[in-house]
């Protein structure tokens, strides 16, 4: 009987979580540079990548990512763009932040009342841009130098403070956004470079201390990295991770992220490409990412969950690119990278990349929509 009971839970949470899919309202472009070409010397924000996006306290929107002509680039800074309330219009592109000959990746946000934290990682990655051949070696050292580091605003965004390096640690960074708990504390989704584990920078003092906590170890044929984080309902921290072999994996918490459950694969087919999780003020949640097999990173879709992510409902398209084949020149286009919060009116503002690699051009441009969660 108890088996009968825990199916039939199992069976109603599918049908509960299936629901509409949400619907998307409208979108349009956050920031596009005119310039595409990485070996032009005076390109330097032709290439932007890994968006993630705030809400302020004055109401305005901040979406950050890293730009340069081409990824990891020691040109590489914080790029990012202040938009109306209603995310209809951007300001221009603004520097966040910028370490001479080194490359800024990564930003993310973690909001705390009228504070704005913007966390990123700095370093060297020595990689050749993807202008040769269609399999190109590709040189990846140095990714150990990288550190993170954090800044604040309690004036929406009109001043910053200093950089302050947060943590130890070095070959690990931030990707998603971090989640202020229901007990204050503050958690940030950290992962290493390597693919090797997740976890998390944790403060218990608004920000004034951090304290790096390690998450499950995957499997030596999976790696999980560029962690995704969320409060359930229930007081349970789940964590969805990337991995390199086409499926989601996730890990849970029932201690605020002190300690972490095994890495459990899924059944949602994903991209080797990061996601978004977002917690809905009425606990439903909801996430963002590429439901296509490595390499490709398109469509990019959003669905939802209404019991804690165990199952999801049926996606709705954010947006797609043409996959590109044997005879095309572009080695890569996607859609991918998503970052989404919640908006006052219940609605939810998605940003991500759309992305195209080719021998002469190198593009990234960010872009945004608007979606009804039914």
């Amino acid at each position: 009987m108890r088996y009968f009971k825990l199916i039939l839970s199992l069976s109603l949470c599918a049908a509960t979580a299936a629901g509409k899919p949400p619907v998307v309202l409208e979108s349009g472009p956050v920031f596009e540079y005119p310039n595409a070409d990485p070996y032009d010397l005076s390109n330097l924000y032709g290439f932007n990548h890994a968006p993630s996006v705030t809400r302020l306290a004055d109401g305005r929107l901040l979406a950050a990512w890293f730009s340069g002509p081409f990824e990891a680039s020691v040109h590489q800074l914080i790029l990012g763009c202040y938009g109306e309330p209603d995310a209809r219009s951007w300001g221009p592109g603004v520097v966040l932040n910028d370490v001479p000959r080194k490359s800024d990746f990564d930003p993310a946000f973690i909001r705390d009342g009228n504070r704005t934290w913007l966390f990123y990682s700095v370093g060297r990655w020595n990689r050749y841009p993807f202008v040769g051949k269609r399999d190109a070696e590709k040189t990846e050292v140095g990714i150990d130098s990288y550190q993170t580091f954090a800044r604040f605003t309690d004036d929406a965004g009109r001043t910053w403070s200093d950089p302050r390096r947060i943590g130890e640690h070095t070959g690990a960074g931030p990707r998603s956004n971090g989640i202020k708990l229901s007990t204050g504390e503050l958690i940030l989704p950290l992962h290493r470079y390597d693919g090797q584990s997740p976890g998390i920078l944790k403060s218990a003092d608004g920000g004034a201390t951090w304290r790096k906590i390690d998450g499950p170890k995957p499997d030596e044929k999976v790696t999980a990295s560029e962690p995704s984080i969320a409060e359930c309902a229930s007081g349970e921290l789940l964590m969805i991770v990337r991995s390199r072999d086409g499926w989601l994996w996730s890990t849970r918490s029932n201690d605020k992220g002190e300690t972490w459950s095994k890495l459990l694969k899924s059944d949602m087919p994903a991209a080797a490409s990061s996601h978004s999780l977002l917690r809905l003020t009425d606990g439903r949640l909801v996430l963002t990412h590429n439901p296509s097999k490595p390499p490709i990173r398109t469509p990019l879709t959003i669905r939802v969950s209404t019991d804690n992510g165990l199952t999801w409902g049926e996606p709705a398209e954010l947006d797609s690119v043409p996959v590109p084949d044997e005879t095309d020149e572009v080695y890569s286009r996607q859609v991918a990278y998503p970052s989404a919060i919640e908006n006052p009116d219940g609605t939810v503002t998605v940003v991500w990349t759309r992305i195209s690699v080719s021998p002469t051009e190198q593009y990234g441009k960010i872009h945004w929509a608007k979606v009804r969660i039914e």
